[in-house]
């Protein structure tokens, strides 16, 4: 199959070096950065361009791995009727392509894919969904190829799970960040909370999180809370975020017995 890249950045970096070893022809990269479209290209061999209108017409897949805000911008002045062209994005609609062809697909990694630190294993799970069968069919080829691990879904089904990757990930990531700021303004050393970091993460694949939450919070420790939202008076923000989420842990799970 030949593919044309849009976008030299983290996704592609991550797709079209293994579409190439699967023997998928990447038969050119754009990026509005030459030498960006370049690094990528090396690992492919393919032609670059950083000129929309140099766009190889001729190929079979245009894959638009570029940033969500780019995607209208960059999809205005292109055509592809008749070619499938795919975005990588998680949370936009397919209709941001609907002028640049009929067949219109969706490949979203459901996972935080970084250039200088991509993913090893063929289990990443891949989102994938089309404005028609061809589309539809023709992506979820492309994604089989690189992940063992495909989706198929609709666009609500898909900002669901994207708001959900930003439960799991980012917001957990920032929280981890409020505990790694703490211990550094009291000298504290943040490796003490790596195993109980590791024991909140791997027992999800044991039992369900509803089922293994416990804390103050669920507890109803008003104490506890009252000397923990003191303890973080000079940070009012997190202090707000640790409010929240005590107060939503008790709207969402209850009352439960100390443990």
């Amino acid at each position: 199959m030949r593919i044309v890249f849009l976008g030299s950045g983290n996704i592609a970096h991550f797709f079209a070096p293994v579409l190439s070893r699967k023997g998928h022809d990447i038969v050119q990269v754009y990026s509005r950065t030459l030498t960006h479209a370049s690094s990528l290209a090396a690992l492919t061999g393919s032609a670059v361009t950083d000129d929309l209108t140099a766009i190889d017409p001729d190929a079979d897949v245009y894959i638009l791995a570029i940033k969500d805000d780019a995607l209208a911008e960059v999809a205005a002045q292109l055509s592809f009727e008749g070619k499938t062209v795919i975005h990588c994005a998680g949370a936009v609609s397919l209709d941001v392509l609907q002028q640049v062809s009929a067949n219109r697909a969706v490949i979203w990694a459901l996972y935080s894919v970084r250039k200088h630190n991509l993913p090893e294993r063929g289990d990443v799970p891949l989102i994938v969904e089309g404005s028609n069968e061809q589309a539809l069919d023709m992506a979820y080829r492309i994604a089989s190829d690189i992940s063992d691990r495909v989706l198929k879904t609709d666009y609500t089904h898909r900002q669901m799970l994207h708001l959900n990757a930003v439960f799991v990930n980012n917001f957990t990531n920032h929280l981890l960040t409020i505990a790694q700021k703490i211990c550094e303004q009291h000298q504290l050393p943040f490796d003490i909370l790596q195993p109980i970091i590791r024991q909140t993460l791997e027992q999800t694949e044991k039992i369900l999180p509803s089922e293994s939450q416990t804390g103050p919070a669920i507890r109803h420790d008003e104490a506890t809370i009252a000397k923990h939202l003191e303890l973080l008076a000079a940070y009012p923000g997190w202090q707000e975020v640790y409010a929240c989420i005590s107060r939503s842990i008790q709207d969402t799970v209850g009352v439960k017995k100390a443990v």
